[in-house]
């Protein structure tokens, strides 16, 4: 027997998995997931308590999300 034959399905798997993406982007995604909400939670605050610099709250909510977008994306597509 080979020792592929005595792995099961899903160890043959996790093993085609690792060699098809050997980069692993946790941190970096762990990095925008931070940016993003900490830009979110700012921005919202920011437009809640500020008469005039509304549009500017909403750049930094627009700021995060545009963060969180390339988030999405690099764990889909990476």
């Amino acid at each position: 027997m080979s020792n592929r034959e005595e792995l099961t399905l899903e160890e043959q798997v996790e093993q085609i998995r690792r060699k098809r993406s050997p980069r692993d982007y946790t941190k970096l995604r762990k990095v925008l997931n931070a940016a993003f909400m900490l830009l979110a939670a700012v921005g919202l605050v920011w437009y809640y308590t500020s008469d005039s610099n509304r549009l500017w709250a909403l750049g930094v909510v627009a700021l995060g999300m545009l963060l969180k977008v390339i988030e999405f994306f690099i764990r889909f597509m990476g």
